[in-house]
């Protein structure tokens, strides 16, 4: 599978809309990964997005030990264990 390119047509998508109702800020290039809090790299994402964008990148990156805490992080506030 093409994790990039399946990342990048989220983003893609989402900068292109505007979402009404609940939304999550997404960093597209991710803070520990350098990237920054400036509005060219925030996207708004669905939650159900947002957790898979946060799977994609560690597919993408698997030694970006960051992007796997984040994605632990999100997996356990989605299933309420701790």
């Amino acid at each position: 599978m093409n994790y990039k390119k399946h990342y990048n047509l989220l983003v893609k998508r989402a900068r292109k809309r505007v979402i009404v109702g609940y939304s999550e800020r997404h960093h597209v290039i991710p803070k520990c990964m350098d990237g920054d809090s400036s509005k060219k790299n925030i996207v708004r994402l669905l939650p159900e997005e947002h957790y898979v964008a946060h799977q994609l990148l560690t597919k993408m990156y698997p030694k970006v030990n960051g992007l796997l805490l984040a994605a632990v992080r999100m997996a356990k506030q989605c299933t309420g264990r701790r």
